[in-house]
């Protein structure tokens, strides 16, 4: 089966609870909702909940996030395979600010009863260009992870 990458997007309002000492949005808080984005893209493409977060890679803070901002995320998917399926994920100010951080999470399919990774069997269509130049950045961070 062919999966069909949803693109979920979510957004949300920066709070005081949201700061770090230096009042910019605290980097868990961030990728809190960078991954959980990237969970539901994942469990989209899939149908299934089945999934656990692998981790991250290539996480970078690029432009600060205060108080009161609003930030979109915005999930691709851009690797499906055997039992993992990989995302590449936007932090972004709104309205149309700059792109504020971006990672790729991996993730994998699970046997709910064993917590055993097991073949998903859906398959990604092809990528248009730019998800495509991803998905390399995507492999070669996997394939540094694995020496």
């Amino acid at each position: 089966m062919t999966g069909i990458d949803a693109h979920i997007s979510s957004a949300h309002m920066v709070l005081s609870r949201d700061l770090n000492p230096h009042d910019t949005l605290f980097a868990g808080q961030g990728t809190s909702y960078m991954i959980e984005c990237a969970f539901l893209a994942v469990q989209s493409f899939l149908r299934t909940p089945h999934i656990v977060c692998l981790g991250l890679d290539g996480l970078r803070f690029l432009h600060p996030v205060h108080k009161g901002d609003t930030i979109r995320v915005d999930s691709s998917i851009v690797h499906a395979g055997t039992s993992g399926i990989g995302v590449y994920i936007t932090l972004s100010l709104l309205p149309d600010g700059p792109v504020a951080a971006s990672c790729f999470v991996s993730f994998v399919h699970i046997d709910e009863a064993t917590g055993r990774a097991v073949p998903h069997g859906v398959t990604l269509a092809e990528l248009p260009p730019e998800m495509a130049r991803r998905q390399k950045q995507y492999l070669a961070y996997k394939e540094m992870t694995r020496r």
